[in-house]
């Protein structure tokens, strides 16, 4: 039986190659213990059929999707409940990121269902993912297409980028700086780089004019970081294409389907719908799909917009337009906060510090899940404490 009480979590970490490992990682010092010499590269807090969190319920570690699906309404809330069928809406993670991570997009409902129905061995997930990530010490990342100009730019400083598509479409590109100027552009590009040999000769040449340099420009830089972790990859030559971001602690983007992005380094948090549904192609051992990356982007360009905005001196307000979830970055000092779940499913995770909240002690690493049957509850703290808090929009 669910009571109007906080439930604590057990969670679970996935093991990417790409993860941060070692004493240092990040993830085993949040919650508590020492790193072994392997990746530790996300956190999952959640109830996603791959990897559902545990709850502690009556004494008993007991599958959180389990728990939802026999008590759907006094853990999501009955409007919650509705509206998505019975399952927590949003899937919260902590990733830390070593290395780059693949270039990907995720694609909206209508495709995720497509896809998942005609090639569910490698779409095995048939829901979208708007996504939010908010950087907990810093991160790079590639997010979005550059304004064109910048790409302009980049196809005549680097000409072995223009031979390698093409002169003739970069050419055409350059009378047509459009978004369809630009799908043709980098379709081109994509579809090219499935030509091995041609793609291994343009790697070459860019990597032997780069090496001859005793300065580099930030992208030319990152494009030898990449060449070091990946060898041979499209990824290369796509970062060329995307905005290259770098986030203070705080700092939000999100990145609604159709958009390419790649993490490259740091360490956020994550707050997403309840999906692992990813179309990548490159920068990845992993299964790429060129065809479906290039058909479900939406070719939108221009710097990427960081998110985010103080609600009140102790919380930071992440809103986005995703309906399956808002995140809050709240920070406490020797005091109490009073919150209303407004009878909707609600979790935290104290991200540093120790609090308090209805008689439970939660650590720093914990994470802690409302059911909407209690409507009402405070977190108080003697000293400092960061929590990140993730709702479910009215």
């Amino acid at each position: 039986m669910i009571e109007p009480r906080p439930y604590k979590l057990i969670n679970h970490i996935q093991n990417y190659k790409w993860g941060s490992r070692g004493k240092e990682a990040f993830i085993p010092n949040l919650l508590g213990f020492e790193g072994e010499d392997k990746p530790y590269a996300e956190l999952w807090i959640g109830a996603h059929p791959k990897l559902s969190s545990k709850i502690l319920v009556e004494g008993e570690a007991q599958s959180l999707k389990g728990i939802v699906e026999r008590y759907p309404n006094e853990i999501l809330g009955e409007s919650v409940a509705e509206k998505f069928g019975n399952k927590i809406p949003f899937l919260f993670k902590v990733l830390s990121a070593n290395q780059a991570l693949s270039i990907q997009t995720h694609p909206n409902k209508k495709q995720a269902i497509e896809l998942h129905k005609n090639n569910s061995a490698n779409y095995q997930d048939d829901n979208h993912k708007p996504e939010i990530a908010i950087a907990l010490d810093s991160l790079s990342a590639l997010v979005g297409f550059r304004p064109l100009n910048e790409i302009e730019d980049n196809i005549v400083k680097y000409p072995q980028i223009s031979e390698f598509i093409g002169n003739e479409v970069g050419t055409k590109f350059l009378q047509n700086k459009t978004k369809s100027g630009l799908k043709n552009l980098f379709s081109t590009l994509m579809n090219r780089s499935i030509e091995t040999e041609e793609l291994e000769k343009t790697i070459q040449l860019l990597t032997n004019d780069f090496d001859q340099k005793t300065e580099h420009s930030e992208d030319e830089r990152l494009y030898l970081t990449l060449h070091k972790q990946y060898g041979v990859d499209i990824g290369l030559l796509v970062l060329f294409f995307l905005n290259v971001v770098s986030l203070k602690p705080g700092e939000a983007i999100f990145t609604p389907a159709g958009i390419p992005h790649a993490y490259l380094k740091g360490n956020i948090v994550e707050c997403m719908a309840n999906s692992d549904n990813v179309v990548r192609a490159g920068l990845t051992p992993k299964f790429k799909d060129i065809t479906q990356l290039i058909n479900i982007l939406t070719y939108e360009f221009g710097k990427p917009e960081l998110i985010g905005n103080e609600l009140n001196k102790n919380t930071y307000k992440y809103s986005v337009s995703a309906d399956e979830f808002r995140v809050e970055k709240i920070t406490l000092n020797n005091q109490s906060v009073d919150f209303r779940t407004d009878n909707r499913i609600e979790i935290i995770l104290l991200i540093d510090g120790d609090v308090t909240c209805e008689g439970l002690e939660i650590t720093k690493g914990e994470a802690i899940l409302f059911p909407a049957l209690l409507s009402n509850y405070t977190i108080a703290t003697q000293h400092k404490a960061t929590l990140f808090r993730v709702v479910v929009p009215q």
